[in-house]
């Protein structure tokens, strides 16, 4: 089954350089035949570019393609959207540029019966976790008591995995994304459930890659707040259009 994944970064290239070495000699076992280097924000300086160039490389037998996109939009949603618009293969990845589960999501995605949008989902009753925080614990908590009360019982218990969509499926649903930052893949699921579809969250097995934080719990707390009352509205708009 031929994917594309999509790896979205800003200006860390820590992982990016591993991240495309093991697509190329990996992915093809699990059907990557395209990956997709979605830089957004800030432009990289000359060194940062050319280290990213140097990862570009044309389809070769069956290790697969990596082409560099850019968009001056900052956000992994902006990223994601980039990805999405430029995808060719049936389904599209939406990842982490260190490739959080390996491929773990998507050798369950395959035993799910490769659904129309699916999650690698860390709330997974069956998925395996490296060591999570007391905070984070208590956050991903609170963010799904509030999706909950916002959106409905239906939406996901982890909106910030793995997505894997079918790709007309995702760019269907590209014209009315808004956000450009980490809601964007909630976003996606809402939506693609008021139209009627269905998401499914698969089993995946976390791997130990530790980034450093940038987020405020009290600032974005509020923020994701608010908009996900936004989000809440924009779904009533749909539902009655």
């Amino acid at each position: 089954m031929p994917y594309t994944l999509v790896l979205p970064f800003h200006s860390d290239l820590t992982s990016i350089g591993t991240t495309v070495r093991r697509a190329r000699e990996e992915g093809p076992a699990h059907g990557v035949r395209e990956v997709l280097l979605a830089h957004n924000g800030r432009p990289l300086s000359p060194e940062a570019r050319a280290k990213v160039d140097a990862l570009v490389s044309p389809r070769e037998g069956d290790k697969p393609e990596v082409r560099f996109l850019d968009t001056t939009d900052k956000g992994i949603g902006a990223g994601y959207k980039l990805g999405i618009r430029e995808a060719r293969e049936e389904f599209v990845i939406l990842s982490a540029d260190d490739l959080p589960f390996g491929w773990t999501d998507i050798v369950a995605f395959e035993a799910a019966g490769r659904p129309d949008f699916a999650i690698g989902s860390k709330a997974h009753r069956d998925s395996q976790l490296a060591t999570v925080t007391k905070m984070r614990r208590v956050s991903s908590l609170t963010f799904l008591t509030l999706r909950r009360l916002l959106l409905g019982w239906t939406t996901p218990g982890d909106s910030q995995g793995s997505f894997i969509l079918r790709t007309s499926v995702a760019k269907s649903l590209l014209p009315d994304l808004v956000y450009d930052h980490y809601l964007c893949s909630l976003e996606l699921a809402t939506l693609h459930l008021k139209r009627g579809g269905r998401v499914v969250e698969v089993p995946v097995s976390a791997e130990d890659n530790p980034h450093p934080s940038s987020v405020s719990v009290l600032s974005d707390g509020w923020r994701m707040t608010k908009e996900l009352v936004e989000l809440r509205q924009r779904m009533k708009r749909v539902r009655s259009s």
